[in-house]
């Protein structure tokens, strides 16, 4: 089953373009493909840290938001 992408338009960095077409015109591949590889895993890592940040809290007795706690909001 495929799954649903959701729908998004930004702008970057003509750094970023560069590279960007770069790597569309060494592989072939459309550009929001090679957006969206980025993005998945620069999701997923920063899920696998809050995944371990969740377990090193829980271990730890934290809980909660630790803003409010902390008065930092």
């Amino acid at each position: 089953m495929a799954v649903d992408l959701k729908d998004f338009r930004g702008k970057i960095t003509p750094l970023a373009w560069c590279y960007l077409e770069a790597e569309h015109r060494a592989t072939g591949r459309d550009q929001s493909e090679i957006v969206r590889e980025i993005l998945h895993d620069w999701a997923s890592s920063k899920h696998v840290a809050a995944t371990v940040a969740g377990g090193l809290l829980e271990a730890e007795g934290i809980s909660g938001n630790v803003r409010e706690r902390q008065g930092t909001r």
